[in-house]
């Protein structure tokens, strides 16, 4: 996300509104695949932050609407994970907050947000991702079924003169 620093006056003070430009990033994925979408923040400078992820735009006040999972800073808080598919697999205790999705379907395509929940008035960080679902390649694998026999014939004349054959497969 880019932000910009707009200068206001208003009467006779001058105050600074941090102004953040929506700026999204296109993913692609592959069914069956897993894809990671990445978001962090700088854990030294704040300390440990709420996140929550969510299937499209996030709102501009509040939590996430349609949210997906989310932390309370240091774990994931279990009761928001909306499926085992959506993992926090980053180091959230260095701020690595990225969400990976598990064998991606085509359903998961759409956009998607992090919500990092900065103290103060209108600071979190948020940060969208369009993600495009390709489907993966099919792969056939087609086996010919030939039926090999080698076979050795073996002779011996027993006392009788008649022929004993004796055949050992290969």
């Amino acid at each position: 996300m880019y932000k910009h620093c707009v200068e206001i006056e208003l009467w006779s003070e001058t105050i600074f509104v941090s102004v953040a430009a929506r700026v999204s990033e296109s993913v692609v994925g592959q069914t069956g695949q897993n894809v990671t979408l990445s978001c962090t923040y700088d854990f030294n400078y704040y300390g440990a932050l709420a996140v929550c992820w969510q299937q499209g735009d996030i709102p501009r006040r509040g939590s996430c609407n349609n949210q997906l999972i989310s932390t309370d800073g240091l774990k994931v808080i279990e009761r928001t994970r909306a499926s085992s598919r959506y993992q926090l697999l980053g180091r959230l205790d260095e701020g690595d907050v990225s969400l990976t999705i598990l064998n991606l379907t085509d359903s998961d395509a759409g956009r998607y947000g992090c919500r990092v929940k900065i103290p103060g008035w209108l600071n979190d960080g948020k940060h969208h991702f369009d993600l495009t679902i390709k489907t993966a390649p099919q792969t056939t694998t087609s086996t010919l079924n030939r039926e090999t026999s080698t076979e050795t014939t073996a002779s011996h004349t027993a006392g009788t003169g008649a022929e004993v054959r004796l055949i050992f497969p290969m």
